[in-house]
């Protein structure tokens, strides 16, 4: 159920997930579907904030089987077919872009609204608590390992939740993660500026998604739903404050000056004055030596646009740790600190973003036409840097 009036100034529940992004609804949806836990879920905003569309690949109807989710319950034209890409890498003549883990053909372009919002509503349908505009002011962990939170309501004011376990999901800033101690290997400082576009009547839409690299980043354009689309620029913060990209003219300058993606918006007109920008840095946040705690998606590990990765660890991620929570949690277990589930999850995330760190600077290295530019210098191949984390590899 939506809660937007509490019920009482203290709730008890199993397991509080704070954030009900993909990977907090997912991660509730695994639970109640595998486990008799009680599943409260806290979220800061009321759901209504605009998302940013998002490419992924046919597995992740895999996931939404797994979670007993009929892919049309989530509304019409929540999964856009995008035939296709078109990739300016590594030369000005157009290829096949392949993401960096994933080669299938089959590829959809989301309305995150209707995925978003049809994941949290199918998670109350099945007995979840939901507690929208409520923010967690303190985590406090308890001699018996349980946890004390301190939240707060705009209309109802300061409360507490006690829960055997509390699960961050809270995107890139990982504020639980880090509020409790832990520790953030941040590899880059990526970032996205861009604006939304509503397509001209009788522009011709293409649902084929493009990239376009320059000699400070790199471009992104797809098609969203209601003829909208999105044109996002990925440089480093210091790069996009150089430059004003963050301002309407300096964004549209640098547009003006590509190639390719600035075609696809000719005579469109913009849906807001000013440029938008999204953290994109790639990061690994751990808490693992904190019991009865993991993270999730974005704020377990986060991941470059490039990688097309997002919404398939979001999914990934959630799934994989609901299942160390439901061991964790498993009332025949004959000690309550034994974390060995939860253990293995951690060493696994580590895992991932080492071979991923891998491959993205295998794909960076293949733009090789700017390599006095601050941008791709920062991403340029170094051979001690592979060997170092196929050693670590190994070695775990």
């Amino acid at each position: 159920m939506y809660v937007d009036k509490m019920m009482s100034l203290k709730i008890e529940t199993d397991v509080t997930i704070l954030g009900a992004g993909p990977s907090g609804a997912c991660a509730a949806l695994s639970l109640l579907n595998n486990s008799t836990l009680n599943i409260t879920l806290v979220e800061q905003s009321d759901f209504s904030q605009q998302r940013v569309g998002e490419h992924v690949s046919d597995s992740l109807f895999n996931f939404l089987d797994f979670l007993n989710i009929e892919p049309e319950s989530l509304g019409e034209g929540c999964f856009i077919p995008t035939y296709g890409s078109t990739a300016y890498w590594g030369s000005n003549r157009p290829g096949f872009r392949n993401s960096v883990f994933t080669t299938q053909e089959s590829t959809y372009q989301l309305n995150r609204e209707l995925f978003d919002l049809g994941l949290i509503e199918t998670a109350v349908e099945r007995g979840a608590r939901v507690l929208p505009r409520t923010h967690c002011l303190a985590t406090n962990q308890l001699p018996d390992g349980t946890w004390q939170l301190i939240l707060s309501h705009p209309h109802q004011g300061e409360f507490e939740i006690h829960s055997r376990f509390i699960v961050d999901a809270t995107g890139r800033k990982a504020s639980i993660t880090r509020g409790i101690g832990g520790l953030s290997d941040k590899t880059d400082d990526l970032m996205g500026v861009g604006r939304f576009f509503q397509l001209a009547k009788g522009h011709k839409k293409t649902q084929e998604y493009i990239i376009e690299s320059c000699e400070h980043g790199w471009w992104y354009g797809a098609l969203l739903p209601n003829h909208t689309y999105v044109v996002t620029f990925y440089s480093d913060v210091d790069i996009i404050a150089k430059l004003r990209l963050n301002q309407q003219e300096g964004w549209n300058k640098l547009l003006s000056e590509s190639k390719h993606i600035k075609h696809c918006v000719n005579n469109c007109k913009v849906t807001a004055p000013h440029p938008w920008s999204r953290p994109a840095f790639s990061q690994i946040t751990m808490a693992d030596n904190v019991n009865n705690f993991l993270a999730i998606g974005d704020a377990a590990c986060a991941f470059d646009p490039i990688s097309s990765m997002g919404i398939g660890f979001a999914f990934s991620s959630a799934c994989h740790g609901a299942n160390a929570i439901i061991a964790q949690l498993n009332p025949n277990n004959s000690d309550p600190k034994s974390n060995q589930a939860i253990k293995q999850y951690n060493l696994d995330l580590k895992s991932q973003f080492d071979n991923y760190r891998l491959l993205k600077q295998k794909f960076y290295q293949q733009e090789l036409r700017w390599p006095q530019a601050p941008f791709w210098q920062r991403r340029a191949f170094n051979s001690s840097d592979v060997e170092e984390l196929a050693l670590d590899n190994s070695m775990t």
